[in-house]
C-alpha cells in the first residue's frame, strides 16, 4: 500500500470529520479510493471518472464509500493534495544544489515541478486538465497553492537575502500563480507540458519579480538561521 496516499486520506477538509480518523479498516478504505482513483486517472480524463467508476474500482459499495468522501471531486483534491506533497519534496531536494542567483533557483524550481507532475499521468491530467467546481473544495486547493507560493519564498530567502516590502507574500504568490496559469495553458493546448511553455513560464515568472528583486541578491551565509517559519503551515 502507498503510504503517501494513506497520509493524503487523512488530509482534512476530504470527507465528513466524523471519519477521519477511524480504524485501519477505514484508512484503508480510504485509501484503496485514492489509489483506484489514480489508477482509473491515468486512463481517462477527470470528466470520464465518476464517484461509482472510482468504488468500482475499489471493490467498495457507494454507499461506504460515502463515509470518507462526499463526491468524487473530495477524491480527486485527494490526489491534488498528494501532489503537492510530491512538490515540496522536489522542492526539498534542492537543498543539496548550489545556486549562483535568485533566478537560477527558481528556474531550477519550476524544472523540479514539472518533472514530478509529467512522472504521473494522474497528477497532469488533475491539476492541468480539470476544474473544481465545488467551492469548498477549490478553497483547499487555493491553501496548497499558497503553501507552495511561500515554500518558494522561504527557498529563496535561505539561499539570498531579499529586500522585505510590504505585501510580498501576495507577491511570490502571483509569481507562483503565473507559472501555474503557463502549465496550464500548455497542458489544455498540447496535452503535455512541452520544452515552449516550460521556459515561458518561467520567463514570465522571473520576468514578474524582477519589478521586486534586484538582479543581484547577495547570497546569505549558511550560518545565518534567520528563515521566514515553517512555509508549510
Amino acid at each position: 500500500m502507498d503510504e503517501r496516499l494513506v497520509d493524503a486520506s487523512l488530509e482534512p477538509g476530504l470527507g465528513p470529520r466524523r471519519y477521519k480518523f477511524t480504524r485501519r479498516e477505514g484508512r484503508n478504505r480510504r485509501t484503496r479510493l485514492l489509489e483506484s482513483a489514480r489508477e482509473l486517472l491515468r486512463e481517462r480524463a477527470p470528466e470520464d471518472v465518476s464517484f461509482a467508476d472510482v468504488c468500482e474500482r475499489a471493490g467498495i459499495p457507494r454507499p461506504s464509500a460515502y463515509h470518507f468522501f462526499p463526491n468524487v471531486q473530495a477524491i480527486f483534491l485527494g490526489l491534488r493534495l498528494l501532489h503537492g506533497e510530491e512538490l515540496i519534496r522536489a522542492a526539498l531536494t534542492l537543498n543539496a544544489e548550489s545556486f549562483d542567483s535568485w533566478r537560477a533557483y527558481l528556474s531550477r524550481l519550476v524544472d523540479a515541478g514539472v518533472a514530478t507532475t509529467q512522472g504521473e499521468p494522474a497528477f497532469a491530467r488533475l491539476v492541468y486538465g480539470y476544474t473544481v467546481s465545488d467551492p469548498e473544495l477549490r478553497k483547499v486547493g487555493a491553501e496548497l497553492d499558497a503553501r507552495l507560493a511561500r515554500l518558494t519564498l522561504a527557498g529563496l530567502e535561505d539561499r539570498f537575502v531579499l529586500p522585505a516590502w510590504e505585501g510580498r507574500d501576495a507577491v511570490f504568490a502571483i509569481a507562483f500563480s503565473i507559472v501555474d496559469v503557463i502549465l496550464r495553458l500548455a497542458y489544455r493546448q498540447r496535452a503535455s507540458l512541452e520544452d515552449f511553455y516550460v521556459d515561458e513560464a518561467k520567463r514570465a515568472c522571473i520576468s514578474y519579480l524582477r519589478n521586486y528583486l534586484p538582479e543581484v541578491c547577495p547570497a546569505r551565509d549558511p550560518r545565518d538561521a534567520s528563515a521566514i517559519g515553517d512555509p508549510l503551515k
